[in-house]
């Protein structure tokens, strides 16, 4: 009887892949990303593959994604998407470099996502979304 329990956790765990849930790995489970400010996560291609993130746009501006790498070897793409998840910006990480720009992308009013996928190693990355970018002058960014 000792050994049904057992076999039950390792069946869920083979369901699971063995992979670290977090909450974020699907698009569902974003986590908001402040405007301004920055965000801490980390990605492996060994457990944690995917992090979701998503803002929040109230009127059209154009906006910029940075993301800082603590490991710059890390395999790495980073996607913005709209609400529909269809990409609108893409950029692969460049192998030992410290960061990654997004082109700069002129947004209208919704939600969009930020989706950042390990390809190899792992790394913790801090995020930072910047709206109101050089194209947009005269427009105030919000607060």
């Amino acid at each position: 009887m000792k050994a049904l329990p057992i076999l039950l956790s390792l069946l869920a765990l083979a369901a699971c892949g063995g992979a670290q849930r977090t909450g974020d790995e699907n698009r569902s489970g974003a986590t908001e990303l402040t405007i301004g400010l920055t965000t801490d996560d980390k990605v492996s291609a060994g457990d944690d593959e995917v992090d979701w993130k998503r803002f929040h746009v109230a009127a059209p501006t154009t906006g910029v994604v940075t993301v800082y790498w603590d490991e710059p070897a890390v395999g790495a793409r980073i996607t913005l998407r709209d609400m529909f998840g269809a990409p609108l910006a893409e950029a692969r990480h460049t192998l030992g470099t410290p960061s990654d720009v997004l082109p700069e992308v002129r947004l209208g009013e919704g939600t969009f996502y930020v989706e950042i996928v390990a390809t190899k190693g792992a790394s913790v990355y801090t995020v930072e979304l910047t709206l109101g970018g050089p194209s947009s002058a005269g427009v105030p960014r919000p607060e």
